[in-house]
């Protein structure tokens, strides 16, 4: 992925800033992109809302596993910065980075 589309997705996932046990959009725009980078399987609604994507060794294959985890859930707070980007949901903001770490890892 280029930055831009990096950045495209964070403001995204910005937009959507939902509630712990809530990020049903969140997780399903995360599947989505995640989706398009051609896991083994992707696997939805672990522990409520997440989201995970598996890549397997090839046949017979060896090899280290590795994990790599983020959040899904904003902050119930408002968001306060007039962004184009800012959160849809009164109350709700994505000021934990949360929104960040999905596109990184993404």
């Amino acid at each position: 992925m280029t930055g831009h589309v990096l950045k495209s997705l964070r403001r995204r996932l910005h937009t959507l800033a939902e509630p712990s046990g809530a990020e049903t959009a969140t997780a399903a725009l995360v599947a989505a992109e995640l989706a398009a980078a051609g896991p083994d399987v992707i696997l939805t609604g672990l522990g409520g809302c997440g989201v995970a994507a598996v890549w397997s060794a090839p046949a017979g294959g060896d090899g280290p596993c590795v994990l790599l985890r983020a959040e899904l859930d904003a902050v119930p707070v408002p968001e306060t910065i007039p962004l184009r980007h800012a959160s849809k949901r009164d109350g709700t903001a994505h000021k934990c980075g949360h929104d960040g770490h999905m596109a990184i890892l993404v």
